[in-house]
């Protein structure tokens, strides 16, 4: 039976980057993959570009990466550097985790140099808390959510401890291809994304005899009772 997986990101380019070769991989196992960006990312605007014509244009990119894995991408119309963790933007995410049916939600580990991060991770918490609850009052019904877990993400790596991982090696491909329709992949002047997340799948691999490997955190004691069956 076919599952949804919901990842979630602070930024367009978030959940692309440290979530996507195990998007890829449900994809191709037949499952569907929804991608949540709570902001566009668009105050990083290069030069030359107006504001709003790079948050349009990440949105459209972050679109084209949903495709490849034939998924679906939703970006949030909050300001990049304004994100916020209020009941409005938890119920607004809980309510895309009821209406997609989530079964498994990806998103971002508590702590991090980025405060968009570290708001990320409270809102994403909070809304699996409400999409879940059976007697939260909601015009659709609970979210079936059963898994949570949290992405490594080099900008949140204070206290980040690796406990699930896996073996990316057959959907790398398809991811190395999608990830490349987004901007900041490989034409970020500050940090070279797509190096860096390669580099660090093979690195992840080496350590259980794979080629390319991506890890997760629990996000608490009791996502790490959870029985692993994502897959």
């Amino acid at each position: 039976m076919s599952k949804t997986i919901m990842a979630v990101g602070a930024h367009t380019g978030d959940a692309q980057l440290t979530c996507g070769m195990l998007l890829a991989k449900h994809a191709m196992n037949g499952d569907r993959v929804v991608i949540v960006d709570l902001t566009a990312g668009e105050r990083g605007t290069p030069q030359g570009w107006t504001v709003q014509d790079f948050r349009d244009y990440n949105a459209e990119c972050a679109g084209r990466f949903a495709e490849k894995l034939g998924g679906v991408s939703v970006v949030l119309d909050t300001p990049d550097g304004e994100l916020a963790d209020t009941k409005e933007e938890e119920l607004r995410l809980a309510s895309l985790m009821r209406e997609y049916r989530t079964d498994a939600v990806l998103y971002h580990w508590k702590n991090s140099l980025h405060k968009d991060h570290e708001a990320a991770f409270r809102i994403t918490e909070n809304a699996i808390f409400f999409a879940s609850l059976p007697t939260f009052e909601h015009s659709l019904p609970p979210a079936p959510i059963r898994r949570f877990m949290c992405a490594e993400n080099w900008e949140d790596e204070p206290g980040f401890v690796p406990y699930y991982w896996f073996d990316v090696t057959d959907s790398f491909p398809l991811w190395k291809e999608a990830i490349r329709e987004l901007w900041l992949a490989e034409h970020s002047p500050s940090f070279q994304y797509l190096r860096y997340y390669e580099a660090l799948s093979i690195v992840r691999g080496a350590r259980i005899g794979v080629d390319h490997a991506t890890c997760f955190a629990a996000s608490s004691p009791t996502a790490m009772r959870q029985k692993l069956d994502l897959l």
